[in-house]
């Protein structure tokens, strides 16, 4: 061999060596972890995430139209979320004895846009008729094992367990649906988490306390629109159970309403993410810890002391936090157990308010003010939920097609560069709506808010408000960033189906807000010096 044959090999060697390292200019942005090459934003060519999306997926998670099963099958899981190798009970009930069904276990995803993966198959289980809730009648039928209390509105299925599921230690972290389909077509779902990854860049934490929140089976939820008339109670409508299936969203809660497009976009993005429920949150806020920014994807509107104070901790740790939706930690809730000693089974909110001067009706008023169950504004908690997002909940309206998103005329972002959005200018049909945050004049936004995002609405009444996009940067050099909009995260995914007729007709995908989420997603782990 030659000298110059040396020298070349030599040289050939440095530079797959500083290719490997990351240490050559024109990848500026890659850093080599472990045996993975992983971008600055938390994505990387070998992340559970990535590695899961390259598996075969199916569209057939989905329930097909006609075959939405009202009162033929219901079910309900015994848990919000589970860890890899844990036990998970499913609970079944079929309109008539013997139905025989079958269950079928999707992870969602991206899965070159087919949206899930089947993960278990389970044929020829035998349905009892355990009772059901007909929501058209509003009736509860022969549910033996019901408990009712119409003093609080709290309903409980009590059902015998169905099926017992242990999660394989390979399934990957994330949303599940475990749609149950009888021998007739009927198909329901049933939601939980899937947690493992638990040292992910980023957090994502299901909405699920505000599902429970919304949910009406068995005729009570802690709203009186969908609520049966209860005339006799101060205390109606103030205590929901998760022990019982999911009236909307055909048993899955809120998460193909609301959280589906995001879950979408992120996976088909490759970012680094775990996911947990509310609940978790609850129970474990210091886990936030672990990751360097929290991703609230849903209608987050009810949450706990412990998930309040966790959140800001972690962003007063450094952790970068995003709201994808709206409304978020409206109102302070408490749980308690079920009337099996199941602990945080139980939601209650009692929705006292200073101005209506009928805060003792919460029992704890008087004796622990902190967690009296009000508005997060409210003046006896005095923490208005902008003073941690920067936006709060504004308003909201039900008939109209929703408005556009319009970039705030004087932006003048960073975040803005590259994607094509014009300061000033209208994007998509439908993605403000159908509730709204805006800024608020009280004091309590933290200094440096930016906004991106100026939109304006009109509110049931014929009113006209304001949505704002915003973000800002917390003293520890966390950002915080809010897009003020329910179906904010239709620009990223095209999933959902509008709810809105006008917009039927139209891609609500936006690229240049594409290309904005991808820019929050990477500052959201990064420290920012203090502004």
């Amino acid at each position: 061999m030659s000298r110059n044959d040396i020298v070349f090999f030599a040289f050939v060697a440095v530079l797959v060596t500083a290719l490997l390292l990351g240490l050559l200019l024109p990848f500026p942005n890659i850093r080599y972890v472990g045996q993975a090459f992983t971008s600055a934003d938390g994505t990387s060519m070998s992340n559970a995430i990535v590695r899961e999306n390259e598996l075969i997926g199916t569209s057939a998670w989905k329930i097909p139209p006609g075959h939405e099963a009202s009162t033929q099958i219901q079910a309900y899981a015994s848990a919000t979320s589970v860890l890899s190798g844990q036990v998970l009970q499913f609970y079944v009930s079929t309109q008539e004895e013997g139905t025989l069904y079958a269950i079928s276990i999707y992870r969602l995803g991206w899965y070159e846009g087919l949206g899930g993966r089947l993960m278990l198959a389970v044929v020829n289980q035998t349905g009892h008729a355990q009772g059901y809730y007909d929501q058209d009648n509003h009736l509860l039928v022969a549910c033996n094992s019901c408990r009712v209390d119409k003093d609080t509105g709290l309903v409980e299925a009590n059902w015998r367990p169905s099926y017992t599921l242990t999660v394989p230690l390979n399934w990957t972290t994330g949303v599940y649906l475990a749609k149950f389909i009888d021998a007739n077509g009927w198909q329901t779902y049933a939601p939980f988490d899937v947690q493992s990854n638990a040292s992910s860049t980023y957090v994502v934490v299901t909405s699920d306390t505000t599902y429970a929140a919304y949910n009406d089976w068995g005729g009570y939820s802690l709203y009186n629109f969908n609520s049966e008339e209860t005339c006799c109670s101060p205390t109606a409508d103030v205590k929901v159970s998760f022990d019982r299936p999911y009236e909307e969203g055909n048993g899955s809660g809120h998460i193909l309403a609301f959280e589906a497009d995001a879950i979408h976009w992120l996976e088909r993005q490759g970012y680094d993410l775990s996911y947990m429920s509310s609940v978790d949150l609850h129970e474990n806020p210091r886990q936030l810890l672990r990751h360097k920014a929290y991703l609230s994807i849903g209608h987050d509107e009810y949450w706990t002391k412990e998930m309040r104070d966790g959140v800001e901790y972690a962003r007063d740790h450094g952790v970068g936090l995003a709201f994808l939706g709206a409304d978020a930690a409206y109102w302070q809730m408490r749980f308690e157990p079920d009337s099996a000693g199941i602990k945080d089974r139980t939601i209650v909110c009692y929705k006292v308010e200073t101005r209506r001067d009928d805060l003792a009706r919460d029992p704890v008023y008087g004796q622990d003010n902190t967690r009296v169950t009000t508005e997060w504004r409210d003046p006896l908690l005095g923490r208005p939920e902008n003073s941690l997002i920067g936006i709060m909940y504004s308003d909201f309206e039900n008939t109209s097609p929703g408005f556009p998103w319009i970039v705030q005329p004087s932006a003048n972002s960073p975040f803005l560069k590259n994607t094509g959005l014009q300061a000033g200018r209208q994007y998509g049909c439908g993605l403000v709506g159908y509730e709204w945050d805006r800024i608020f004049d009280n004091g309590a936004t933290p200094p440096g808010l930016q906004v991106l995002g100026t939109s304006p609405t009109i509110n049931d009444a014929g009113q006209a408000d304001t949505s704002n996009t915003t973000y800002y940067f917390a003293p520890s050099g966390a950002m915080v960033f809010a897009s003020g909009s329910i179906y904010w995260t239709s620009a990223l995914d095209s999933y959902r189906e509008s709810v809105y007729k006008a917009c039927a007709q139209q891609d609500p995908v936006v690229p240049g807000m594409q290309k904005l989420m991808a820019h929050i997603m990477s500052e959201l782990v990064i420290h920012h010096p203090s502004h």
